[in-house]
């Protein structure tokens, strides 16, 4: 039987042509942001051509590689797909018919609980607690970005965290590689994400009907910031499945870590609000914080209608690259052992 395998250098090819393409999309909205910052318009094109030459660089290396009949980390990950393409599908489409079975509303609720946590928190925070920060424009769009990406994270790391432990008949039976399972547990979960940028972006439109809102081309980076999200938190899933299966407290502890990290991300509150009550510390902090960048990404992009800093784009790669490093790297340590504890 023939194992289906991707011609690695149609698809170097697809990605190298994909990354052109969003790299022009993006020098084209945020232009007015590339001549503000701070390297200038030399120096960005420089750090930008550096990337891109890497980029090339890795793909040649990768098929000039698989040629030889070695290997390298992506080639690795590509073919994977490619043999499991199936099962990945099958797993993603079941995790999310699973989640809405003997739902009256079904998929309905990806749209409506966000909506209505954003009711419920606007009206608790800006009317009963009066915690609104009188200086945040369109506090309701505000609010209802902060929900939408931090609850939309929080649901692929609560999904991928039981990956392997809910798996266990299977692993321990058939073989396939193990990685499949918190990836496809983080993708079915991102498709709710996904979902929920429709409410999203009728409430901003209904919205601005009223109080001066207007969508702008800046909504067409959305999909660069649900990248460097489902990203971040393929890499924070990996790395709590991995630790769910030797230590099943990390199932409790991650509630209370999730709790206190949501109220750490100025979700009802602006980091404005911090420096005018003193808590200056607190607001340098938050440049530590992913959350917050990833958030204020998205915030941008509908609320100011135009496109983040250039710096947000370096902090939300940086970040989302350095979790998937390390949630990869205690994941390929750690799987191996998965079996005995399972």
């Amino acid at each position: 039987m023939d194992v289906k395998k991707y011609n690695l250098k149609k698809v170097g090819g697809w990605l190298i042509a994909l990354c052109t393409l969003l790299l022009l999309m993006i020098d084209l909205i945020a232009w007015p942001q590339i001549k503000a910052c701070r390297i200038g318009v030399p120096g960005f094109f420089a750090v930008e051509a550096g990337l891109f030459a890497l980029l090339v660089f890795y793909t040649v290396r990768m098929i000039v590689r698989e040629k030889a009949g070695k290997s390298t980390a992506l080639g690795n990950l590509i073919q994977i797909v490619a043999k499991y393409e199936f099962l990945i599908e099958q797993l993603v489409s079941r995790d999310f018919k699973i989640k809405y079975k003997r739902s009256v509303l079904g998929v309905f609720w990806s749209f409506l609980n966000p909506l209505l946590m954003m009711l419920v928190q606007y009206v608790v925070f800006s009317n009963l607690f009066d915690v609104k920060d009188p200086s945040i424009r369109h506090y309701a769009i505000y609010l209802l970005c902060g929900i939408v990406i931090f609850n939309g994270f929080n649901d692929c790391c609560n999904q991928a965290m039981r990956a392997i432990t809910s798996n266990a008949s299977l692993i321990t039976k058939v073989y396939v590689p193990k990685v499949i399972y918190p990836v496809t547990k983080v993708l079915s979960s991102s498709i709710n994400i996904v979902l929920s940028m429709i409410p999203l972006l009728l409430v901003t439109l209904i919205y601005g009907l009223f109080r001066g809102l207007y969508i702008s081309w800046a909504v067409l980076l959305i999909p660069v910031a649900l990248v460097f999200l489902i990203s971040f938190a393929v890499g924070m899933g990996m790395l709590l499945s991995s630790l769910m299966v030797f230590f099943h407290d990390i199932e409790f502890l991650w509630g209370v870590i999730s709790m206190m990290w949501m109220y750490a991300t100025p979700i009802i509150y602006s980091v404005g609000l911090l420096e005018r009550h003193g808590a200056q510390w607190l607001a340098n902090l938050m440049q530590f914080n992913p959350m917050y960048h990833y958030v204020t990404f998205m915030r941008t992009i509908i609320i100011d209608g135009c496109s983040p800093a250039i710096s947000e784009y370096l902090i939300c790669l940086i970040c989302s690259v350095l979790m998937l490093a390390v949630g990869g790297a205690v994941f390929h340590k750690t799987e191996d052992k998965f079996v005995l504890y399972i």
